[in-house]
């Protein structure tokens, strides 16, 4: 199959089951913040925001060396995926006993305290899966990962609905949640035999020291870069309580369904570049200019709903009766969107040119910054410092990586089809401000079809369209 084929294959693949798990989990969410209110949705999302975090502590950067090694050598796959699977079982038992013992010692609200012990369970399920989906990733195979997730996520919708008709309490949604990720994991152990053989584990103090020392980068990256985006709504539950919570996490759910597009598109691209890298420097930067370009395109559409059309968005999402101080926040995040699709190419190639400690001290030293400046804001300000903090952060962060893959930035970047996208956002942002009150979906229309002209017309190259838009090379 030509590589530019495949590429679309796996794109789609990937977006379904990212748009499938994301659109489950959305719809969740949204489910709940109706139906319990601001205080109880800041007690589900600060549970879930902990099982989060404590899920990259399980991952701590193998699922996404693992896939790089396959790519590059699936004739060990077996000798590979038992060796990663050692440390895999090792990370996942210490995650989810480090999340039980953090309600002991932190004030956690009952109902956020007995939250937390669901979702716990959540994270092994949930990382042991990750692993699996991370094998069929190496094999370039991500159909698999689109099936499993499908029916875990079917089922999760089907008990979502159930619950929402009798009322249930909130604890059954995290039960629920927690259940669909143990079917998730079954279906990806059966699948798995398709590609490895299964061994007993190895401890050996050896093999699993030769792993970690591989991946620790990898490992403290994504700890620390989750941590730096993720902390101020911990920090928002212990220093201002669970209505603030809800409030701030209204926002940063759509967020984190906006940034399924670059998570998607490094899914499908990270054992492309790993290969290339390898083989044709020339045309790895080229392929990963082409990615940076994209991600950028699809950037400013987004980050502009978030600004110009958050008020009817939170209204017809949530009810701006209860959810009204969510509208300031939510214009700050369409910033950081755009800021985070810019970036993310930049911690790709760093990563793949075998750069990974540079992205781990850009984020560790993001998360210092959150943390000292969240100590001051939160407090003070409550949500609407914890978004300023968040955009002060990930502009830190982009300007980092930038800094660290200049020659990339000048040829990527300083050119016309790069920056007279963004110049006509603004204008396009100006001009649908002043017309909000005509019509909102008149002016989405309008706005999907601005863009639609500029990525086709302005933003590619013909040659960039045809391996895009046609899929030839």
């Amino acid at each position: 199959m030509r590589q530019a084929a495949r590429l679309r294959w796996n794109s789609l693949f990937s977006l379904l089951s990212a748009g499938i798990r994301l659109l489950t989990n959305v719809l969740m969410f949204l489910g709940v913040a109706r139906m319990y209110g601001p205080e109880a949705f800041g007690q589900f999302t600060t549970a879930h925001t902990l099982a989060t975090l404590f899920l990259m502590v399980a991952d701590f950067g193998l699922d996404v060396l693992f896939t790089s090694q396959v790519a590059r050598q699936r004739a060990a796959a077996n000798d590979l995926f038992r060796s990663f699977a050692s440390v895999k079982l090792l990370l996942v038992g210490i995650a989810v006993i480090g999340m039980c013992f953090i309600p002991l010692w932190q004030s956690f609200s009952a109902a956020t305290r007995w939250l937390i012990y669901i979702f716990s369970l959540s994270v092994a399920f949930n990382a042991l899966t990750n692993f699996f989906y991370a094998l069929f990733k190496g094999f370039e195979q991500l159909r698999y990962e689109t099936r499993g997730s499908f029916i875990a996520n079917l089922v999760l919708l089907a008990a979502l609905v159930l619950i929402s008709i009798f009322h249930a309490p909130i604890w059954l949604a995290a039960l629920a949640f927690t259940g669909t990720r143990a079917l998730g994991l079954i279906i990806a152990v059966m699948t798995a035999t398709r590609f490895v053989q299964f061994h007993a584990p190895s401890f050996a103090i050896g093999e699993l020291t030769k792993v970690l020392r591989q991946g620790w980068s990898f490992g403290l990256h994504l700890l620390f870069e989750v941590l730096y985006f993720q902390l101020d709504t911990l920090l928002l539950s212990l220093w201002q309580g669970d209505y603030e919570v809800g409030i701030y996490q209204s926002v940063m759910k759509l967020v984190v369904l906006a940034l399924m597009l670059p998570d998607i598109a490094i899914n499908v691209m990270l054992p492309v570049l790993s290969r290339l890298h390898e083989q044709d420097k020339k045309k790895w930067e080229w392929v990963g200019g082409l990615l940076n370009k994209t991600l950028w395109l699809l950037a400013l559409p987004c980050g502009l709903v978030f600004v110009v059309f958050a008020e009817p968005l939170i209204q017809a999402l949530y009810g701006v009766e209860k959810f009204a101080p969510a509208i300031p926040i939510m214009r700050i995040a369409g910033l950081i969107i755009i800021t985070r699709f810019f970036f993310a190419t930049y911690g790709l190639m760093l990563m793949v040119a075998g750069r990974q400690k540079v992205r781990m001290f850009v984020v560790m030293m993001a998360t210092v910054l959150s943390l000292a400046l969240n100590a001051y804001a939160i407090p003070r300000y409550g949500a609407w410092g914890a978004i300023i903090v968040s955009l002060v952060a990930n502009f830190f962060v982009a300007i980092a990586l930038v800094l660290s893959s200049r020659f990339l930035f000048k040829r990527w970047t300083l050119n016309a089809r790069y920056l007279w996208p963004g110049v006509l956002t603004i204008i396009a942002g100006l001009i649908l401000w002043k017309a909000l009150m005509l019509s909102f979906w008149y002016g989405i229309i309008v706005a999907l079809a601005f863009y639609a002209f500029i990525f086709y017309f302005i933003g590619y190259s013909e040659d960039e369209r045809r391996v895009v838009f046609f899929g030839r090379e």
